[in-house]
């Protein structure tokens, strides 16, 4: 746990969060991140795997039972596919 002030920025308030506490999160500078108030506090989480680009595919799709691609990218026709 570490302790901070709330100081003015700008037109709002802000934290400053140490370095270390920084990397200790596996945050860095510019990463987005979601806030919200719980029982009294505000948490502060990584607002991660919401673009398509960060998305961890492997973990996505553990344990996925649905068909299987083929090498060419695709599974074999089903259903009304056949037509």
């Amino acid at each position: 746990m570490a302790t901070t002030t709330l100081v003015h920025w700008g037109n709002g308030q802000g934290i400053r969060l140490s370095k270390e506490l920084i990397s200790q999160a596996g945050l860095k500078v510019g990463d987005e991140l979601d806030v919200q108030v719980e029982n009294g506090g505000i948490r502060i989480t990584p607002a991660r795997n919401r673009y398509i680009g960060i998305v961890d595919y492997e973990k996505l799709f553990e344990g996925y039972q649905g068909p299987q691609p083929t090498e060419d990218g695709f599974a074999s026709p089903a259903g009304r596919e056949r037509m």
